[in-house]
């Protein structure tokens, strides 16, 4: 089982280990990728091949990871609003903070009943060089997408995370469901939970 394997690194370096790599990349300068800095930690810390760590953590998320799916739920008015916006012609890209490769992201958008190919562009941890809320995370997006932040709406639950998005330039909606931080600490913005945000793609214009 791939989750034996790290569970002996956590007992031969520290259980620390991995929450050390998670904060190394949540803090990241842009100096590397962020799939460089966590492996780097842990590397660091245990002493393992950083090749060999990276197979395994492949390995899991297309194993054990997968049997996670149970606990998750699909919300019909987030499939219908992405088709929504599609169908008028907007520039869809998932703001995911890069914590994941590939191949778990990938996953967990297909779990919500989406695919990955409805987003132009979707930050993993192998080619992102910053996470959530630096700035340097929204330029990077705005960087390879070729996009000013006052085209863009950054939607999300997290008032610090995904709302820090407003002051280069962003229009936000704040979804409700399962928000994450003080709302009042939060700039203005439009707010509501899913079929609020479902109505609000709605009365959108098409722009092809």
């Amino acid at each position: 089982m791939e989750s034996g394997f790290f569970e002996k690194i956590s007992a031969e370096a520290g259980e620390d280990i991995f929450w050390h790599a998670l904060l190394a990349m949540l803090d990241n300068d842009g100096r590397a990728l962020n799939r460089d800095v966590f492996f780097e930690v842990i590397a660091k810390e245990s002493g393992a091949d950083r090749d060999e760590l990276i197979a395994h953590m492949d390995a899991f998320y297309r194993g054990e990871f997968l049997r996670l799916q149970h606990v998750t739920r699909a919300d019909k008015h987030v499939k219908r609003t992405v088709e929504v916006l599609k169908d008028k012609g907007y520039r869809l890209i998932l703001a995911t903070n890069p914590l994941f490769p590939p191949v778990a992201t990938d996953t967990r958008v297909r779990w919500a009943g989406l695919k990955p190919e409805d987003f132009e562009y979707i930050p993993y941890y192998d080619n992102s060089h910053y996470c959530k809320p630096k700035a340097g995370y929204f330029q990077e997006i705005l960087e390879r997408t070729g996009l000013a932040a006052e085209e863009c709406y950054i939607v999300g639950n997290d008032v610090r995370d995904d709302l820090s998005a407003v002051a280069l330039g962003f229009e936000a909606f704040l979804v409700l469901d399962h928000v994450i931080g003080d709302i009042e600490k939060g700039p203005p913005c439009q707010k509501g939970n899913y079929s609020d945000l479902l109505r609000f793609a709605e009365k959108l214009p098409k722009i092809i």
